[in-house]
């Protein structure tokens, strides 16, 4: 007996108004989950993905609404959800944010998935099909990912990068960090012939690799990260790609190598700062154990490859203060890194570091789900310890101006094409600056831009003979 045709909707609820990386543009990743979510429904269904990034919001008709959330975007989703709940459309709600905050989602939808989604969504349609969903489900966290193909086709064209996730997992446990908790404490990989066959389909030139921590921390982690940057040189697609990694990274040569061969361009690295006491506070392990003098060693080994690094550093940290600011600010200019994000420290729910602040009544922000908008990493959203937090704020997007100065950047061009000896990269490097400075300030420099597009006309040039000043 044939089923009968329904339509599934699935959206992407984003929240235009503030700042952060998921409101600027080029720097906007790819909804994976929801083509994820799609591949994994039977053909029986039509299926729609309303993407907010790039498509205002407008009514469509569905038999199921699916929803993607993180903290940022999670009263957007509760709110699109209230319009087909009334209309009596079941909606059904996934991703971090519900996960880790259950019985907050119950209230806005209908059925809440909880964790990772291919071991239960064929479940949860089944049980739609039957009128017996449940308001709840909760995924298998398997050893070996058994992720399909996503649906590219349903995406939405106009992303600068493509995301594909190769592993999943993180057993750092920093205590700002939602991912253990989501994801789990180990490393779990997608078998290498899977990632491949995802490779080979994307259609973009530039693919941001989403996991944690692409190498991982162990020789077998190291290992696999090797087998899987070869594999994706033996595509001969020659594609750029982005990954995240720890300082770690550097420690293995051959790793680097195999990278810079199957197209890598930019890592980025969570420094998060410079103070000791500040990376006890967060637990970041990895970080005291290497110590901070080893950052521009690290930052070095790294673009030798022809590899651009991307240091992550955060501000508006608890027991921050002005003259922290200032260390920090003074720290990062002399810093080697190719390029600098900024972005404020968030203790989001789920997470040691929420909890810890909520326990000490520190949450200024403190009537979810309507504050959730404001945990987009741009503000500080509670008190710290020794300083004014409207104070401290201001202070902080005061001084990190001087991150972003054009002079500071063209400098950061030059010693990154000096180091890689490789312009492509000092190139990429250059614009994933100015696109972080957009996230911050919300304006282009024009200017900026063409300058740098003049310089890619001087590919024979010796960044030796350079003026830095």
């Amino acid at each position: 007996m044939t089923k009968k045709n329904r339509t599934l909707l699935l959206i992407n609820p984003m929240v235009k108004t503030g700042m952060g990386l998921q409101t600027n543009i080029e720097t906007r990743y790819q909804p994976i989950g929801l083509a994820i979510i799609a591949a994994l429904t039977p053909s029986n269904w039509k299926i729609k993905i309303l993407d907010e990034n790039f498509r205002d919001f407008r009514y469509y008709p569905a038999d199921l609404v699916a929803f993607t959330a993180f903290t940022a975007t999670a009263f957007r989703a509760y709110e699109l959800a209230k319009i087909y709940r009334e209309k009596g459309i079941p909606t059904v709600i996934g991703g971090i944010h519900p996960s880790l905050c259950p019985e907050e989602a119950r209230q806005y939808v209908d059925t809440v998935v909880i964790g990772e989604a291919e071991s239960i969504w064929p479940k949860v349609l089944e049980d739609f099909e039957k009128g017996q969903l449940k308001r709840e489900y909760r995924g298998e966290m398997t050893s070996v990912i058994r992720q399909p193909v996503p649906r590219r086709d349903l995406l939405f064209p106009g992303y600068y990068f493509a995301t594909i996730q190769t592993s999943r997992g993180c057993p750092m446990n920093c205590s700002f960090c939602s991912v253990t908790a989501f994801n789990g404490n180990r490393y779990r990989y997608r078998p290498l012939e899977d990632v491949i066959e995802e490779w080979k389909v994307i259609p973009q030139d530039y693919v941001a690799i989403a996991d944690d921590n692409l190498v991982g921390n162990t020789p077998e982690s190291q290992k696999r990260a090797i087998e899987l940057f070869k594999a994706i040189e033996s595509t001969g697609l020659k594609k750029k790609w982005i990954g995240q990694v720890a300082l770690n990274a550097a420690d293995n040569e051959e790793v680097l190598r195999a990278a810079a061969r199957s197209g890598c361009k930019l890592l980025f690295l969570g420094v998060e700062t410079e103070n000791v006491e500040q990376l006890k506070y967060v637990n970041k392990k990895i970080n005291m154990k290497m110590g901070v003098e080893s950052y521009n060693r690290v930052f070095r080994k790294i673009q030798k490859h022809g590899i651009g690094v991307i240091a992550g550093f955060m501000f508006g940290w608890p027991t921050d203060t002005p003259q922290t600011i200032e260390d920090r600010i003074k720290f990062i200019l002399r810093c080697q890194a190719s390029t600098i994000q900024i972005s404020i420290m968030t203790p989001l729910p789920g997470t040691a570091l929420y909890t810890q602040l909520k326990e000490e009544g520190r949450i200024v922000h403190n009537n979810p789900p309507q504050d959730w908008p404001m945990f987009d990493a741009s503000r500080i959203v509670y008190n710290p310890y020794e300083t004014d937090r409207e104070e401290l704020e201001r202070f902080i997007y005061d001084k990190i101006r001087r991150i972003y100065e054009p002079a500071h950047l063209k400098k950061k061009f030059y010693m990154t094409w000096l180091k890689t000896r490789k312009l492509s990269t000092a190139y990429i490097s250059y614009m994933s600056y100015n696109f972080l400075k957009d996230v911050l300030y919300g304006h282009k420099n024009d200017g900026n831009i063409k300058w740098v597009e003049w310089m890619l006309h001087m590919k024979d040039s010796d960044p030796n003979k350079l003026n830095f000043g």
